[in-house]
């Protein structure tokens, strides 16, 4: 069975709070281990589908990168399985050699989308 945090990674041309040890810090485990208790190391979305699986991972709702100031908000935090929590990542697809994000501005609304050069 996988379990705990699998850092992902990600470059950024700054210092990420993950790159910074946030994961290895007191205050973190402390959090991560009451979610895991409130939620009874059940893993939140399989019970939403009414699977039940052991939670041994803990995910930020909103993500750590573009709200650090919510990383240590029990509030912002679920119990997932590894599973459940490998989908959360593939949300956000990555900058690989094969394409390029593109962000475009339109009458001040911003769009995403990726250019691959296959």
């Amino acid at each position: 069975m996988k379990s705990g945090y699998h850092p992902s990674s990600g470059k950024r041309g700054d210092t990420s709070l993950k790159e910074q040890g946030f994961y290895h810090k007191t205050a973190w485990r402390r959090l991560r281990k009451l979610a895991l208790q409130r939620d009874h190391y059940l893993c939140q979305a399989c019970l939403r589908r009414g699977k039940i699986t052991t939670a041994t991972e803990v995910h930020h709702i909103k993500e750590l990168e573009d709200f650090p100031e919510l990383g240590l908000e029990l509030s912002n935090l679920e119990s997932l399985c590894w599973n459940c929590h490998e989908e959360t990542k593939r949300r956000k697809p990555a900058l690989s050699d094969t394409g390029v994000k593109i962000i475009k501005i339109s009458n001040g609304e911003e769009t995403e989308g990726w250019l691959n050069a296959d």
